[in-house]
């Protein structure tokens, strides 16, 4: 009997520390997921190592708090490490696909009034920047003065804007007015760079920017040359 009670007391911190790490943990794993989900999409993203990291956290403790008095922890983290790695990579992949989501509603507008004025595009862009679900979208993102690359021949137009990737190379994400859909690749991948030259060989190109406005930086940088003046 006093072998149980012993084994209880000694079961309750690691109990109490595995609850507080599950929190801990999970709370990070969602500040990640909703950091990438609603930023602008990309090809990969830094975020996938915090899941990698702390989704094997996550299942060991869980494992630990369902089995409290299961021995062997050695072997335990060796049996949730490989769960969690899996498990991180269809949650990065879920982040995505939302951040994807969000962006093609958000500019469907833009590509629709592209659409209808291809000729004057190149001479309106900062007008389609400022249309209120992509300015919002831009704001919510912290992407607020983005450029896009128009590549058209009067009828038929590519939409498209460089955007990072978990590594140095970047991606590029598009929009194909023949297909109507949007589409995205990792910079270094050469099959897919290729098929998008092809994609937008022989059109004429200009850079759709947003209009020039002031920073927070920019209007402390001038508030102060004013009051040294």
């Amino acid at each position: 009997m006093a072998s149980e009670n012993e084994t209880q007391t000694e079961s309750r911190p690691q109990a109490t520390r595995s609850r507080v790490l599950i929190a801990a943990y999970g709370t990070i794993v969602g500040w990640a997921f909703y950091e990438q989900s609603t930023s602008w999409p990309h090809e990969g993203s830094w975020l996938l190592i915090v899941y990698a990291f702390l989704c094997p956290g996550i299942v060991f403790q869980a494992f630990s708090l369902a089995y409290a008095r299961l021995r062997g922890r050695a072997l335990t983290r060796l049996l949730t490490i490989p769960v969690g790695v899996v498990l991180a990579a269809p949650l990065a992949a879920s982040a995505s696909a939302l951040a994807m989501r969000s962006f093609e509603q958000a500019y469907a507008p833009f590509v629709a009034q592209l659409a209808a004025d291809l000729a004057g595009a190149c001479a309106t862009g900062a007008k389609h920047f400022a249309m209120a679900s992509v300015a919002a979208y831009n704001r919510q993102a912290g992407r607020e003065r983005p450029q896009a690359v128009l590549k058209h021949d009067g009828k038929r137009f590519v939409l498209s804007f460089s955007d990072g990737s978990i590594d140095i190379d970047g991606s590029t994400i598009y929009y194909d007015s023949g297909a109507r859909a949007w589409g995205k690749f990792h910079n270094d991948s050469t099959d897919k760079s290729a098929a998008f030259g092809k994609l937008t060989e022989g059109l004429a190109e200009c850079v759709l920017r947003t209009a020039w406005s002031e920073t927070s930086d920019e209007k402390r940088v001038t508030r102060k040359e004013e009051e040294g003046a």
